[in-house]
Parts: structure tokens; sequence; C-alpha cells
């Protein structure tokens, strides 16, 4: 069976090159050509199934010039499968396209009309072969440079520059300082000097290519690189099309980053009881490349004492070992509130990135605990779990810094790409803790003979507080029925046990599941040093109590 089918292509006009179209056997083509388009119908009844030859259309670029933009299609059809089209290009000795042939064949079992093929291109003139005086031109074909992040140590980097035999080029490096004070490469010895210094007039030799390399420093603050390629036009060289800048023809610009060494900071906090703890230990310093996945494992262990009160887990463990969970360090990140706040649950800020579902928010002004509820990233606006205070009843006033924390690897990658894991620990039954706190024994002495009482005094009740999960050991002490606890502490020097006990007097008694000393201790891997400095914070608070 024929069918019939009607195709048409659309080529802009160009005075830069021809088209020509030569129709398959059978094919009826017609060209109407306007200012602006040259359309092309064709008609074809082929039979079904069988493919057929719509048409060679020819792509040639005049003399003198070359296709910038490489002649490309787009079919705009309801069975695109139908078309099977094939391209063949031709480039001269520079890679440069000159000519490209499509041929366009049809495949179909019903009826097509209206189908069309779209076809773009740009074309641009050959670089000029001679100077103003006549002299042969040559050419700087590539430029060949790693332009990765350089790590802040530094590094030595080779470059390559391409191109014709005798062609000569300039190169200029110049280094940003954050200070201001741009400084550029001397190639002479290989460092930033403050004066402007370039490498002038390099000639390429008969291998064509002239190879070179460039020392980064160490840096302590971030910098980036500007390197500029440019043709010695006075000496007949030019940039080959491929690498000048869209803004200048005689310029090929890269640039390279340059990042400090990142630094994540390990610290302790006590919001509700910091008045009970001894000077808490000093933060730890971890540093590693910025965005570095190279797994740095570190182990830590921590002495911690009070004061005054005592240590229990926060969790409610009832052995003397407890644990802590990745939640239980903190991120934190301070946005500038906008405008007074009003009497709502709706907080508005300058902007609310990095902010997460689940936050909590601190800070001048906030009325309650409020954690984040919602965050609408268009309004810059959140919504929390406690209504906030308008600014003249003591809420927000406008450009307040709130800070907002929260744990876990997730946050502290959300804030600044640091990624971290909580191993080394053995788990507990319920796969959810580790253990990584313990809590010192408590020993003291009987202080005057006891007899069959459960009120006993003692050198000191320091670190022993009272309750079913605070134990006690030591001769005489009778725990065969149950173990013995402290049911009360009533004052420095009295307890009261949970049963009477027979005691002599000075004998040693060891108290376990309350102390003043605990020793916390953990292993941390950071896998991912994020992007800028970070801080995670261990909250004790949530580790252990203090009463």
């Amino acid at each position: 069976m024929a069918l019939s089918i009607n195709l048409n292509s659309i080529v802009n006009v160009d005075a830069n090159h021809t088209v020509s179209i030569s129709a398959g056997a059978g094919v009826t083509a017609t060209t109407t050509t306007t200012d602006f388009l040259s359309s092309t119908n064709y008609v074809l009844t082929p039979n079904s199934g069988v493919q057929a030859t719509v048409a060679t259309i020819t792509f040639t670029a005049s003399s003198g010039y070359y296709y910038f933009k490489e002649p490309r299609h787009n079919i705009r059809t309801s069975s695109s499968t139908a078309y099977d089209i094939t391209e063949t290009v031709t480039k001269d000795s520079s890679n440069r396209i000159t000519s490209k042939v499509f041929v366009i064949k049809y495949t179909n079992t019903v009826n097509s009309f209206g189908d069309v093929i779209i076809f773009d291109h740009s074309t641009k003139a050959l670089p000029a072969t001679t100077n103003v005086h006549n002299n042969t031109l040559v050419e700087i074909k590539s430029f060949e440079l790693d332009t990765s992040d350089i790590v802040s140590t530094g590094a030595t980097r080779s470059f390559i520059v391409k191109g014709d035999a005798t062609a000569k080029f300039n190169l200029k490096i110049t280094k940003d300082n954050p200070s201001g004070s741009d400084t550029t490469y001397d190639f002479t010895t290989n460092t930033f000097t403050a004066s402007a210094t370039e490498l002038t007039n390099q000639e390429i030799d008969d291998t064509g290519e002239f190879i070179g390399f460039i020392t980064f420093p160490n840096i302590s603050v971030d910098d980036t690189y500007t390197v500029e390629l440019s043709p010695s036009l006075a000496k007949g060289t030019t940039l080959n099309s491929s690498i000048q800048d869209t803004t200048n023809e005689n310029l090929h610009t890269l640039t390279i980053n340059q990042y400090k060494i990142i630094t994540i900071t390990i610290a302790l906090s006590s919001t509700s009881y910091s008045g009970s703890y001894n000077t808490l230990p000093s933060n730890i310093t971890i540093t590693g490349e910025r965005n570095s996945t190279q797994r740095l494992l570190k182990s830590f262990s921590y002495d911690l004492s009070l004061s005054a009160n005592s240590f229990t887990f926060a969790r409610g463990y009832t052995t003397n070992v407890a644990g802590m969970h990745p939640l239980d360090i903190r991120s934190s990140i301070v946005k500038v509130k906008n405008g007074n706040q009003t009497a709502s649950t709706t907080v508005a800020f300058d902007d609310v990135s990095k902010l997460a579902v689940g936050m909590l928010m601190t800070g001048t002004g906030v009325t309650g605990s409020p954690r984040v509820v919602s965050i609408d990233f268009v309004a810059n606006t959140i919504v929390v779990s406690v209504t906030q205070n308008a600014q003249g009843d003591g809420g927000m006033a406008d450009d307040a810094n709130i800070t907002f924390t929260y744990g876990g690897s997730e946050i502290s990658k959300l804030i600044s790409g640091c990624e971290f894991d909580l191993v080394g620990i053995e788990e507990t039954t319920s796969g959810y803790f580790l253990n990584a706190v313990t809590l010192a024994d408590v020993t003291t002495l009987v202080d005057g003979a006891v007899s069959s009482s459960a009120t006993v005094d003692v050198d000191s009740t320091a670190g022993i507080k009272a309750g079913s999960t605070t134990t006690v050991s030591g001769r005489g002490i009778n725990s065969a029925a149950s173990a013995i606890s402290v049911s009360s502490v009533t004052d420095a020097d009295t307890l009261v046990l949970s049963a009477a006990q027979t005691l002599d007097d000075n004998t040693p008694l060891t108290f376990t599941g309350s102390s003043r000393n605990a020793t916390l201790a953990f292993d941390l891997a950071i896998t991912n040093f994020g992007i800028q400095d970070h801080t995670l914070t261990i909250n004790l608070d949530s580790i252990l109590t203090v009463s």
C-alpha cells in the first residue's frame, strides 16, 4: 500500500554558506525563500513499511568561512522513530567544520502530514592568514592546564601551549589576594610578586608544543588565580577560535581556585548544668582539605568533673556504663531577624538557607524553646512550635542574631558540608545508643559503727545521689536478697539505705550509679570536611544529668 508523506525542512538564510538539496527518487521538492528563511517541501508516496530516501542536504561554508556553530537538526513530528538521519562532517586542518551532509530517510506504515525538520547553524570568517605587513600568520591552537581546585599546601602544575611552529604567546597569572592587593607570577623565580610580570613572546618550536610549569604556594586564606593566554599579535600569531574568550578574540582566560585548610572544632557544652561543672576540657581541632572525603578517624576521651551535685545517666541506664548518639553532636547556624516580631508562630529572616525542620531556635527575644516546624524558602520565613511574643512585649527585634541548633551528620552537612560517623564503640542491645560514658565509683568510709540501721554516717556523701540506680557494696552490706540502693541523702555525711545494715566503723563503701566524676570516650570519623570551618558541639545535657 502506498502512503502519502508531506515533510518540510527550514534553514536560516546565510550569505556565508550554501545549502544544496538533492531529493530522493520519487520525491518532489519545492523550495521557497524569504529574506530570513529557506523552506523546502517534500512530497513522496513510499510503500508502507519500506524505507525511502527523502533528501540529501549539504551545508557548505563559503570560501573564507567555517561553521562556528555546527549545523544541527531538530525534528517536530509525532512519528520521530520513522526518521533515520545520518550526518557526515568535514573539517579543515585546524579542526574547523567546513561542511556537513545530512541524509534523511523515512520508514512508516501510516500517512504523515506537517512534519518539520528545522536546521540551525552559525558561520564565522576564518582567521586572517597574514598580518598588516603581509607576513604569514601562525596560530595558537590549544592551551592545556589542570584547573581543578588546588590544595591549601600548594602544588606544581604543568601547562602545554600547542600551535604552529614559530607561533609566539604571552602568559600572565594573577593571584587575587583577599587583602585586595593583586600579585602576578614571576616565571623566573617561580613565585608571586607585587610587580606585574608575565611570560612574553615565548615561541613554539617544531614539536608544536611549549611545556612549562607553575608553582602555587601554601595559603592560609582562600585565593583565586586568573590565567591569561594571549597571542603575540605583533609577531604574527593569533588564537584559534575554539579557545578565544567570548568577549575578546585575542585572549584565553582560565581561573583556578585554592582553598585554605578546613578546621573542624570539637567542643563540649552544658546549657542546663554549666554552674555545676568544673572547667570543661579544651576544644580539640581536626584539619583537612576542603571537601576532602578521605576518612579521618580520631579517638576522644574526656574526664568530666563536678564541683557540686552528682552525675546520673540522662537516658535512665541502670548500669554504670551509658551512651551517646550522633544527635548528641550538635551544629548551629546564626540567622538575622528581618523586622520586629509580631505575636505569631511565623518568624521572618533575611534568609532561611541551611535551616531544617526540627532545629531549636534560641537568642535574645525568643519565647520559650521553639523548634522549626516548617520553612518557606521563597518568603524567607519559618513557622515554629511556640508562639513568639511581639517585639514590644519582649519578643525578637529587627536585625537580632538568632541561633538554630540540631544534631547529627545531616545537619552539619547542610550547614557546612561536614559529615561524620560516631564509630568504634560497642552498641547497646537496642542498637540506638553507643556505650561511651562511664561514671567513676564513689568510695567513702563508714563514720561510726552501724547496728541494724538503714541510716549510715559516712565521711562524705559528695557525688552520691538518692535513687534506685545508685547502689552500694562493701564488707557487711547484705545484698543477698536484692541490691542495696540509696533511699535518701540526708546531708553532707549521712545517707539512708534501702535496707538496714550492720557495719563496722571505717568500713569502705563503694557507690555506683551516681558520681561527681565521669569519662566520656568515643571514636569520631570525619568523612567529609565540607567547604567551611565548622564546630561540632557535644551536648553533655543529653548524655549526663546533673542534680
